[in-house]
């Protein structure tokens, strides 16, 4: 899925569900930690706010732990994919980010198995 695609809404929604699955990751991966810088530069946000929401992620009481809401299935199903690979090649798949992408998935009414 192209970016462009994707409205500012949902690339700021995938963003903040990536940083949940931080969090619940307890912010210890390094790769997690870099793989939000590249989102964030993929999806058009500045690195300045990028480094800064990483520095301020466990503090953050501001970042919603709801299941992440898109506007479409299809941009949905993106991020729940996207997100479980991350995580898989990652080694990062926890119960807790697990139990939240599939809170993810039925907020969304899409299928998918983790």
């Amino acid at each position: 899925m192209n970016s462009k695609e994707i409205s500012y809404k949902d690339r700021s929604e995938f963003l903040r569900g990536f940083s949940v699955i931080i969090r619940k990751n307890n912010y210890c991966n390094s790769d997690e930690k870099t793989m939000f810088s590249i989102i964030g530069k993929h999806f058009g946000f500045e690195e300045e706010f990028c480094k800064e929401s990483l520095e301020h992620l466990m503090i953050n009481k501001y970042i919603s732990e709801h299941p992440a809401v898109f506007t479409t299935k299809t941009v949905a199903e993106f991020f729940i994919t996207d997100v479980a690979k991350i995580m898989v090649h990652t080694n990062s798949m926890t119960d807790a980010s697990t139990e939240w992408l599939r809170k993810t998935t039925e907020a969304n009414k899409v299928e998918f198995n983790l």
